[in-house]
């Protein structure tokens, strides 16, 4: 069972020019297009293939269910074009809460580190909310 506090996954990033230039423009952020900066949310790059498995494998969510909540970056330096990455992500909390329209969901938190490979400073910290909705009952039925 995973809990609060448990180290979910760790991997290595590598924050490609190509990748960032390509999200500057699908994110529509003119000021990184051509710059070695990476946008604000780039880090959901890195953090993507980890997010499926956590949804998927590591916490058996109803995909058809699940909704992303919210995320959020705190920056502690710039992540730039060819920064090689330590990522480590843990589990914040797992909680079951009763919905406005009755029945229960899950509501996941979960936090990403990115350090940098280099020097160990910690460049970037994403948040993220991931939320189970209840089983849709039909008549007669029980979720």
């Amino acid at each position: 069972m995973i809990v609060a506090g448990d180290i979910l996954e760790e991997w290595d990033f590598v924050v490609e020019a190509g990748k960032v230039r390509e999200f500057a423009r699908a994110v529509q952020d003119v000021h990184s297009e051509n710059a070695d900066i990476a946008p604000p949310t780039f880090p959901v790059v890195a953090s993507a293939d980890f997010v499926e498995r956590l949804i998927t494998s590591m916490l058996g969510l109803d995909r058809s269910r699940t909704v992303h909540g919210e995320q959020d970056y705190e920056y502690f330096e710039p992540m730039r074009s060819g920064d090689r990455l330590r990522c480590r992500a843990r589990m914040m909390s797992d909680e079951t809460k009763t919905g406005r329209r009755g029945g229960s969901m899950r509501v996941i938190t979960t936090e990403v580190e990115f350090m940098s490979a280099a020097t160990g400073n910690l460049v970037c910290r994403e948040t993220m909310t991931t939320i189970e909705k209840a089983a849709i009952e039909k008549a007669g039925e029980q979720a």
